[in-house]
């Protein structure tokens, strides 16, 4: 089942939407990235208005629908030094027994980073992420990465007291005891006091044309490391097989200032324990591709972290 369609979204919530952006919407084009089987949609309106809408019902997904609602609660609260859309409204409409939500942004113009695979916005991208602040306001209410995080950094313990899963290749489960001992310290190590995104990938990422780079979907947004994104960002760029030195980004970009390799090392054990257990179940319902993904998340970060530990 692919993305929910303009032409699905109920008429009474299109009407909402068309009343916050002051004119009928006479084009919507239906954006084909990453893993929601919400609505995404670059509309305009024939007063010339543009704008981002995400949409989706309760019954498609109740978890992507409490994600959108959540991301309009964080974005509701970006101070305005974030390189993020705008909010311009949250919508909701009751349809029979479903519950329908839209969430209205402002449409930036531009393109995922990292399309020609050369490494050579990285760095836009890494200057776009050290733009988030210290979590104050309401954003010190958003739940802490380490303490979420800690479970899922667990993964290899887990695994190995019930029998490493088959998507984890023999080159790594030779070292899978190892990395559950570097693991252990992930939790601690992206405790911090920052807005971090927590899913910072390209597809969540904008690029425009004066290659300023604009983060979108926000919806597990908490508190942590300051490096964390930056991080995960650079596993995200060697996933896509981007021509990219990881290790001299680590080494020189002002982001990772100060963060030890030890640090390193236990983010990069815990992500690939993570990922590993994730892609050893079944998908989830309408998101068939979830899994394959995350393995190739999985492979990416133990292949990093080995060559780490090769150095």
């Amino acid at each position: 089942m692919g993305r929910t369609t303009w032409a699905e979204v109920p008429e009474q919530l299109r009407a909402q939407v068309e009343g916050v952006l002051g004119g009928r919407v006479v084009t919507a084009d239906s954006q084909a990235g990453g893993y929601s089987p919400g609505g995404a949609d670059r509309v305009v309106t024939d007063t010339g208005t543009r704008a981002f809408v995400k949409t989706l019902s309760r019954s498609r997904n109740a978890d992507g629908f409490a994600l959108h609602g959540q991301e309009a609660r964080v974005m509701s609260a970006l101070p305005s030094g974030v390189q993020a859309p705008r909010l311009r409204a949250a919508l909701t409409a009751d349809v029979g027994a479903d519950r329908w939500i839209a969430v209205v942004l402002e449409d930036v113009e531009g393109r995922h980073p990292g399309r020609a695979l050369d490494g050579a916005e990285v760095t836009a991208v890494l200057d776009a992420l050290h733009t988030l602040p210290l979590a104050t306001g309401a954003l010190a209410e958003l739940p802490r990465a380490a303490s979420d995080l800690a479970s899922d950094f667990a993964s290899w313990d887990r695994m190995l007291a019930e029998g490493l899963p088959d998507v984890v290749p023999a080159e790594v489960a030779a070292h899978a005891p190892r990395m559950a001992v570097a693991a252990r310290a992930g939790a601690a190590a992206v405790d911090g006091e920052h807005l971090v995104h927590l899913d910072c990938r390209a597809d969540n990422l904008i690029i425009d044309r004066d290659g300023v780079v604009w983060i979108v979907d926000w919806p597990w947004a908490g508190i942590g490391a300051h490096w964390l994104d930056p991080l995960t960002y650079l596993l995200d760029a060697l996933v896509r097989g981007e021509d990219v030195d990881v290790e001299h980004h680590l080494a020189s970009h002002p982001v990772f200032a100060g963060v030890s390799p030890v640090s390193v090392d236990a983010v990069l054990a815990g992500l690939a324990g993570t990922f590993f257990e994730k892609a050893s179940r079944p998908a989830p319902p309408n998101m068939p591709t979830l899994r394959a993904f995350q393995h190739s998340e999985a492979l990416a970060a133990a292949a990093w972290l080995l060559r780490r530990w090769d150095d």
